[in-house]
């Protein structure tokens, strides 16, 4: 039966590798610097529009109306105030692939006669304890950690407050190792929950702790991704609701799970779904209005291929005997694999690509090698939203880790090139505004009850490490790109500075040709570029800030951050040029000793030799080798706004690489380079919202949260309609020119005539003037809906839309009231805004 299962599997995914077509789209930011790691994003099925964010050290944040509440919905980290909540094991500021995994919200969440109501379920590592925890199956070894899945349940006095006293622990297992966790949870809509668990960790899937692997270690052993006698590398699936009623059984085994019936090997856990696994990140069900309800599951490789896979019930998807469809080369040195094929049918991916560097033939194209793409694949969605209709039904994913082994993102994309046929095409970089790869390592994906995907990034490696003192996890949300064009600016000023005198002991500089940075045979190179914001008028707000460079020449393809600094004082571009490195300085130039160079006596000088600048980074990347590059941060966003609130303080900026480690010099296309390859920075205008938002409360972060429904200046006008109105929260309005008034007709009928106020700039609100005779039904009369003309409906007539001032309009409504319904009615202004 298992194997006629995989059979038709294996008959229908046939990978195929080349371009589709994507559209081009934003990723808008929601939450900046809030929270530091987010490794799942979630929607909770009770219609409220919530995002759950789960954050590694151990907290879950809620986001409502696109900002963050200011209380986390639960906190479980090693340092939760109450020491009896703390449950997730302690992280640093380094890397680490333990914590707070995974998260999903039981079907039955919002119906209170479901056995799941309230109940939500967690994957996160705890420290091991023995005599306590179950004793790990390979007994070589004291475990590193131990996976916990877990239910909660919300509290019962606030909807945004879990019981973190709740918990009721499902299943346990031990991790012998600290990486290779897997960690996802998604119910099917079956009901049933889905785990994803990698290996175990180290490498080869071969170590101590590993089925086989004690000892010496033998490359033949069978590995836990093999072994069904226990739960790593495997997609477990469970009834997670309680059996008994708090007594021994915490979960059920469906009677429909593929091994739930067989009686060997001895030990066999019948949890198991689909096992030969090496490390699942990011699973998801195609279960919305549309979709297929196949299971797609990113599994992250060895050390040459990442690959995504159809997770079919019984089947083995090959790991350790094969690494995406070639057998991996392990450590030890061998020529090839020489584990035995562990037998029965291996089920090859529907998509692969390999690491840089690692030339990997590619499965469905014979004679042609996969593309070189990234280091550590990302899973996502098939998109089933309905805001970017070209983007329907395809599949969208990413890369931790991407090109050049720098550690920056890449999104990709798979499209099915027939219903259901099983092949699929790769996008190998989705067009992105702003670039792709991108310099936020990729996290997760997740999506909201609509079905439109968001973004789970962070700007460094380590799980707590901060940036500008702040945590630097990030949350996006993909969207189209928006209606007013981004600016596209390319510097108005570019040079390099040299720190070695040339061959007769000039100084050095090259304002025509090529930019520099890094060291070299002791010498440092830094690059400086300007941007002339002039033509900006005020008071433009931004909500992303991009600079993209191309480096096209390396001295070496070793992996080093570069940074971006504000400069402080004005410096200046001759005509120096050399193809390849520094030429003498001429009038005007920048140099290493003067901003301006000017000999011999009106030179001006920098205060510091090498330039004056802030000492803070304003964004960083890691760079490797040749290619497209891209630097984004708030901090750049930050710099820009100075700018143009105080142009004579627009210097641009500098940027340095690592300058303590040899051979770290890249060569840059400047701004006389060809049209393609200059230097860029794209500014995303903010919408509406961010921009009332940013002038109102400027010294709060992306996202952070305010009471929509909250009247800060006690004038009776809530916030989100002191935003409709164009008005400021923080000051008293004595006037919102909201009225109504009714008079008779010459018949028996009544005149209801309501004047309103709205904002003919504000295109992500809709206005909607409704009637109701008892508060509980409404209907419309009136709406106008992404700053369009205000239009009548169900018999109420627009009198007027009319300037009031600026960009606040009035609108006039009148609606004849028949005899039924002028007995009472109530009036109100509803305002719909899409985060």
């Amino acid at each position: 039966m298992n194997t006629l299962r995989c059979l038709a599997a294996l008959l229908t995914i046939l990978p195929a590798l080349c371009s589709a077509v994507f559209p081009t789209l934003y990723m808008k930011p929601v939450v900046l610097q809030q929270f530091h790691a987010p490794t799942a994003i979630v929607a909770v099925p009770d219609g409220s529009g919530r995002l759950f964010v789960s954050d590694q050290p151990g907290r879950i944040y809620i986001i409502q109306d696109g900002m963050i509440l200011p209380a986390p919905f639960l906190d479980i980290s090693n340092t939760a105030t109450d020491i009896t909540h703390r449950k997730v094991l302690g992280l640093g500021t380094n890397y680490d692939e333990r914590g707070l995994l995974g998260m999903a919200f039981h079907p039955g969440y919002a119906n209170s006669a479901s056995p799941g109501y309230r109940k939500f379920y967690l994957n996160y590592n705890k420290t091991y304890q023995a005599g306590i925890d179950p004793a790990p199956p390979v007994a070589d070894h004291t475990p590193n950690c131990v996976t916990v899945i877990a239910e909660f349940q919300l509290s019962a006095a606030n909807p945004n407050l879990a019981d973190p006293l709740s918990e009721r622990r499902l299943l346990r297992f031990t991790q012998p190792q600290s990486n290779h966790n897997g960690g996802g949870l998604a119910f099917g809509t079956d009901g049933m929950l889905y785990i994803a668990s990698g290996d175990g960790g180290s490498s080869n899937d071969n170590n101590v702790g590993h089925t086989g692997g004690s000892g010496a270690r033998p490359n033949n052993a069978l590995g836990n991704s093999q072994d069904k006698t226990n739960y790593l590398g495997k997609i477990l699936r469970i009834d997670p609701t309680d059996p008994d009623a708090g007594g021994p059984l915490t979960y059920t085994i469906p009677a429909s799970n593929p091994f739930a019936n067989d009686t060997t090997p001895t030990g066999l856990k019948k949890e198991i779904f689909a096992y030969g696994i090496r490390n699942p990140w990011g699973f998801a069900f195609d279960n919305r209005p549309g979709g297929t309800g196949r299971f797609f599951c990113a599994d992250v490789g060895q050390g040459r291929v990442e690959e995504v896979n159809l997770i079919v019930s019984g089947c083995n998807y090959g790991w350790r005997y094969l690494e995406g469809a070639e057998m991996p080369s392990f450590s030890s040195g061998a020529a090839s694999n020489p584990m035995a094929h562990p037998g029965g049918m291996l089920i090859g991916p529907i998509a692969t690509y390999a690491h840089p560097g690692a030339n990997v033939s590619d499965p469905a194209n014979p004679g042609f090698l996969l593309p070189q793409l990234g280091l550590s694949i990302t899973g996502g969605y098939v998109y089933r939203g309905s805001a970017i209709p070209e983007l329907q039904g395809k599949y969208v994913f990413g890369d931790y880790g991407s090109t050049g082994g720098a550690p920056s993102g890449r999104f990709m994309g798979l499209e099915e090139t027939a219903p259901l046929s099983g092949t699929f095409t790769l996008t190998q970089a989705i067009p992105i505004i702003g670039g792709n790869p991108t310099a936020l390592r990729i996290l997760c994906l997740g999506e909201d009850q609509a079905g439109e995907i968001y973004i789970g990034c962070k700007v460094s490696a380590g799980v707590q490490a901060l940036d500008h003192n702040l945590p630097n996890g990030a949350l996006y949300k993909f969207v189209p790109v928006p209606s007013t064009p981004p600016l596209v600016i390319e510097p108005a000023r570019d040079t390099s500075l040299f720190s070695e005198p040339g061959g007769g002991g000039e100084e050095l500089s090259n304002a025509t040709g090529n930019l520099f940075t890094g060291l070299s045979s002791g010498n440092v190179r830094r690059a400086l570029l300007a941007f002339d914001l002039s033509s900006i008028p005020a008071p433009t707000r931004f909500a992303s800030a991009f600079l993209e460079i191309n480096v096209n020449q390396v001295e070496s393809t070793t992996v080093r951050n570069f940074n971006l600094f504000r400069v402080l004082e004005p410096w200046g571009e001759g005509t120096s040029f050399s193809p390849s490195g520094g030429a003498p300085a001429t009038v005007g130039d920048a140099t290493w000793l003067n901003r301006i160079f000017s000999p011999p006596a009106s030179s001006q000088l920098w205060t510091t030799e090498g330039g004056d600048f802030d000492i803070t980074s304003a964004a960083s990347i890691a760079m490797s080798n040749t290619g497209s590059y891209s630097w984004q941060s708030v901090f750049m966003l930050q710099d820009v706004h100075s700018w143009l609130n105080s142009p004579a303080a627009n210097h641009g900026w500098i940027i340095r690489s690592d300058e303590v480690n040899a051979s770290t010099r890249k060569r840059i296309d400047s701004r006389e380079s060809s049209a393609a390859v200059r230097p860029r920075l794209t500014l995303v205008h903010a919408d509406p919202f961010q921009n009332w938002f940013a002038a109102h409360y400027p010294a709060h972060l992306f996202g952070q949260y305010i009471d929509l429904v909250g009247d800060n200046d006690g004038d009776g006008i809530v916030n989100q309609i002191e935003f409709a109105y164009g008005l400021n929260p923080h000051a008293f309005d004595a006037e919102d020119n909201f009225t109504t008034a009714i008079a008779p007709t010459a018949g028996s009928d009544t005149e209801l005539t309501v004047t309103f106020r709205r904002d003919a700039s504000a295109t992500d609100l809709t206005y909607r003037l409704e009637i109701s005779p008892d508060l509980a039904t409404w209907t419309p009369i009136a709406q106008s809906a992404e700053g369009a003309t205000s239009v009548g409906q169900n018999g109420g007539t627009v009198l007027s839309d009319n300037v009031l001032t600026g960009n606040i309009r009035l609108v006039t409504v009148k609606r004849t009231l028949t005899a039924a319904d002028r007995e009472r009615q109530f009036v109100r202004l509803a305002v719909d805004r899409a985060p």
